[in-house]
């Protein structure tokens, strides 16, 4: 007769020590983003056993999500405003990738799954790829990740046209002090904030506010890069660095003087030339200005949210409002995703 495999899943208010050990954004990140007290989110990680021995590590949130985050500014958002339900998410709600350490077998997540259902009546997984085993989920399509890999003399491998439009941008960088911080800046602590604030007040899709603390906290982890017109701090970007990665994570900009220097493109390229400089070989950026980034070279990486309501009734309707709110996310993927996080409105690549 066979034997039969038990799983078990325990509650952890922390990470195990090991957690996602290799990712750039594995044990450090989930800890200080946890941390820094960001309302709205109750964080926890299911660690999933079978016949005692630990063969998963699910990082989860639950939070209140409103049903218009990812519609553009318009009357369906306004329509759908007041709609919004408690959720139970694998995943983070920042981090790039939705990652889960270890097996991701369907009986693993069908374990998962029971104990998330005990927490919110609808259960998400956020950006993950295309293949989960999620019986009766339903998928759609968020932004995708850019992902540039380098190596070597990275400008010559450039078309002429591609190296002509960079020279013109870096001429603008020349205009401007730029400053790498290898600790966190605290003097321009309070500057550094208002500049994230601006670019998330242009943000039509926004999960969680950080709080001043988490920018603080999170230093260790890579640099700040400040972006100086005179004595003015005009942007910052935070750049989160692990073996041969790059990520470029949070940027904050002065959109009344930025503009005029293509700062948001400014910094791409410095990023590049720094990972030139150091060694990085993959610099993996945000969901914004996707023309730019992949003639450049950048490989999207397509992510996707899959969601399922307790009740079948319900899942039907929350399937079909998905579906509209999702569209918005296939047409920026399509048309350069100019409205999502850190886009600068009226520049172009």
């Amino acid at each position: 007769m066979p034997r039969l495999h038990m799983l078990t899943v325990e509650h952890h208010a922390s990470p195990p020590a090991d957690f996602l050990a290799d990712e750039v954004e594995g044990h450090a990140y989930y800890k200080v983003f946890q941390d820094s007290a960001i309302e709205n989110f109750e964080f926890g990680y299911l660690v999933v056993r079978r016949d005692g021995e630990r063969v998963a590590v699910a990082p989860c949130f639950v939070t209140r999500y409103r049903v218009n985050t990812t519609l553009a500014e318009g009357r369906l958002k306004r329509m759908l405003g007041w709609l919004s339900f408690r959720i139970a998410c694998v995943g983070h709600p920042s981090a790039d990738l939705g990652m889960i350490d270890g097996e991701t077998s369907a009986e693993v997540l069908q374990a998962i799954n029971a104990e998330l259902f005990k927490r919110a009546a609808v259960v998400a997984y956020k950006d993950f790829g295309a293949d989960l085993p999620l019986t009766g989920f339903s998928r759609e399509p968020n932004l995708p990740v850019a992902r540039l890999a380098i190596a070597g003399d990275f400008y010559s491998a450039l078309s002429g046209p591609a190296r002509r439009a960079l020279r013109r941008r870096q001429r603008k960088a020349g205009l401007l002090r730029i400053e790498e911080c290898a600790s966190f800046p605290a003097e321009h602590a309070g500057r550094i904030y208002a500049l994230y604030l601006q670019t998330l007040a242009r943000a039509e899709m926004v999960l969680e506010r950080l709080t001043p603390r988490f920018f603080a906290d999170i230093a260790p982890l890579g640099k700040y890069v400040l972006y100086w017109e005179g004595d003015t701090l005009i942007g910052f970007t935070l750049l989160i660095c692990k073996g041969r990665t790059m990520l470029a994570k949070y940027l904050g900009m002065d959109y009344a003087r930025a503009r005029r220097y293509g700062l948001y493109f400014v910094m791409l390229l410095n990023q590049i030339d720094i990972c030139v400089r150091d060694g990085y070989t993959i610099y993996q950026t945000g969901q914004s200005a996707y023309d730019f980034k992949v003639r450049l070279g950048s490989r999207l990486i397509p992510t996707f949210i899959y969601f399922r309501h307790c009740n079948p009734l319900m899942h039907k309707v929350l399937a079909a409002i998905m579906r509209v709110a999702a569209y918005r996310e296939r047409a920026a993927c399509a048309g350069a995703g100019e409205r999502a996080v850190g886009w600068t409105p009226g520049e172009r690549a």
